[in-house]
């Protein structure tokens, strides 16, 4: 008896050891393997759902023996296709318009918007004295420095997004290995964790339903205001509409700001060029179209198709998800997207489990 306790505790600290020294091996990447396993949970619908479906094959055969490596496979394609292509797409158009750049004729354009702002508004006498003031801190702001060194750092930028490239491949690479062997991983954690299957099942339905809300609506949200802002595009003004798009789609996941940190700029590039129609109907397309149907409506209603098919739930409030979300990105960058509300709710989960005891009831 003594020896196997003795065995035992060997054993669980032999494993803690190992454990702590493959943290520290892979230390360069825990960082990706964090991220790529917030990515699993919040796909594991889509995942399992694609898995059952090859399980279903009558044949025997190999899609039926490898159906979690053919699952894997499959969801990191559709991973890469739509992360890496449109990135490596954006990141070249980006380069390539950075190199033919004229900064002269970039200061001479803006100097031409600011002395038509200001002629526009130079009626009005209040404004007067404080449009004047803006004029001349304006030009003085052109002329200077400045400009140059927001010329440095957009390509610094573009140079940024090109390491997010790299750490997406890490991303991938993780994240298929995490989904081909998702069924040891968790058979695993759960013979590891010294709490009731009830209490697991809770846990995991809790943080998956809330970080595929988030992923999923994310998702949605990228691509539709992408797609519709990259059409609108194609009939009005001189742009092109693939790389805006694009760039819309991007940026429509920045929390609060989302994709008017593209329609702005080229509606104020409209009206300053005298297209006062082109620049209302942008704008008029994007409050109505893009922030109001897509980001309040459609989302919502892709967000509930999903959830009748895949059976996800999710209890936390919008704000406390949003709050989440701004908190991960401050930690953690890009991907505090998806970790922040992950972890907290995991933190919700775990409290109410303290709170309720046993009675998986009230759960």
């Amino acid at each position: 008896m003594t020896k196997k306790v003795d065995n035992r505790t060997f054993l669980t600290w032999l494993t803690v050891a190992l454990i702590l020294a493959s943290m520290w091996i892979f230390k360069a990447y825990l960082h990706y393997i964090l991220v790529a396993a917030v990515l699993a949970l919040s796909t594991s619908h889509l995942f399992s759902g694609f898995t059952r479906l090859l399980e279903n094959n009558r044949k025997q055969g190999f899609i039926h023996n490898n159906r979690e490596f053919l699952g894997a496979l499959f969801m990191t394609i559709v991973f890469l296709v739509m992360l890496f292509v449109p990135l490596l797409y954006f990141i070249s158009m980006t380069y390539d318009r950075a190199a033919t750049l004229d900064i002269a004729q970039l200061k001479t354009t803006l100097t031409a918007m600011i002395d038509r702002a200001v002629a526009l508004l130079n009626n009005i006498h209040l404004l007067k004295e404080p449009l004047e003031r803006l004029k001349d801190e304006g030009l003085s702001f052109i002329s200077g420095p400045a400009i140059d060194a927001a010329f440095d750092a957009t390509v610094g930028f573009a140079r940024g997004i090109g390491d997010l490239l790299i750490q997406i491949i890490w991303i991938l690479v993780f994240y298929f290995l995490l989904n081909a062997y998702s069924s040891k991983i968790l058979q695993f954690l759960a013979e590891l964790m010294p709490i009731s299957y009830g209490h697991q099942t809770y846990l995991y339905r809790e943080c998956t339903g809330t970080v595929a809300v988030v992923f999923y609506g994310t998702l949605f949200n990228m691509v539709a205001q992408g797609l519709a802002f990259g059409l609108l595009m194609i009939f009005v003004g001189d742009y092109n509409p693939f790389y805006l798009g694009v760039l819309a789609g991007f940026c429509s996941v920045i929390p609060i700001v989302g994709a008017a940190l593209v329609y702005v700029p080229v509606v104020a590039l409209e009206l300053f060029s005298g297209n006062l129609v082109n620049g209302l109907i942008i704008l008029a397309f994007a409050w109505v179209v893009m922030g109001f149907l897509i980001d309040n409506i459609l989302r919502m209603f892709f967000i509930g198709f999903l959830k009748k098919i895949f059976g996800f739930e999710y209890r936390m409030n919008e704000i406390l998800i949003l709050l989440a979300i701004l908190a991960g990105i401050a930690s953690v960058g890009f991907w505090g997207i998806i970790i922040g509300p992950s972890v907290l709710a995991l933190t919700l989960a775990a409290a109410n489990l303290y709170s309720m005891g046993n009675n998986l009831d009230e759960l």
